[in-house]
């Protein structure tokens, strides 16, 4: 199987911590430089997007989401989803949260920080959206050992990435106590770094995002 990658992508570091923690038989492969990716990766990805896993059998397969679940059920040693179906759909909806209402908003973020024209009402909008998401998960979470409590989930593999672009969003947004309302949140950084898997995509991050300010040069903002 080929898992086409970017090590700073969250998306892709969430499918990458499954396969990790799974020992699956991926090659992660490197999609054309370039953002956003050229059109000619379309050829693999109809999306355009990453990640993209390509099963032995040659089926393309698109969203974090969906190849965590392939993943899940091919590779079910170690379960990364509880026995019991309503704890099932409480990780399953934890992800999602996580997804959209934290992800998606911080991206969002990212970009509007990075534009020469500064939208203070999109960027208001956002970070109430944002902080809503942040809200959310910090009433479900553990204090440990993992993200949901005793057992590593999904939970983990979503969390891991989206904790850590948190380090440098706070630098860029200047908010560095954005997350002095969200302990566990907070506190999470420490849970991912001492676990081998996790810790592993943290490092692959860290490396990515080295590459990423020495290549990238965001527009100066109007005053």
């Amino acid at each position: 199987m080929k898992l086409y990658s970017r090590p700073l992508s969250p998306y892709s570091s969430i499918v990458r911590a499954i396969a990790y923690i799974k020992d699956a038989p991926l090659k992660i492969m490197t999609p054309p430089p370039g953002f956003p990716i050229p059109e000619e990766f379309r050829r693999i990805s109809p999306l355009n997007r990453i990640p993209v896993l390509i099963t032995g059998s040659g089926v393309t397969i698109v969203e974090s989401s969906v190849i965590a679940e392939y993943l899940e059920e091919h590779f079910p040693e170690p379960p990364l989803l509880p026995a019991d179906s309503k704890d099932r759909a409480l990780v399953r909806m934890f992800a999602r949260i996580v997804d959209l209402d934290v992800l998606v908003p911080t991206m969002k973020l990212f970009e509007l920080y990075s534009t020469a024209a500064r939208d203070n009402d999109a960027i208001d909008a956002q970070f109430k959206k944002l902080k809503h998401g942040l809200r959310t998960i910090e009433a479900r979470m553990a204090f440990g050992p993992h993200a949901l409590g005793d057992q590593l989930t999904f939970a983990d593999a979503w969390l891991t990435p989206t904790r850590f672009i948190f380090n440098n969003f706070r630098t860029l947004t200047g908010r560095a106590d954005l997350l002095d309302a969200y302990p566990k949140f907070n506190a999470y950084e420490s849970i991912a770094i001492q676990h081998p898997q996790l810790s592993r995509v943290w490092s692959e991050m860290a490396d990515g995002l080295k590459v990423f300010l020495s290549e990238f040069k965001p527009e100066k903002a109007s005053q």
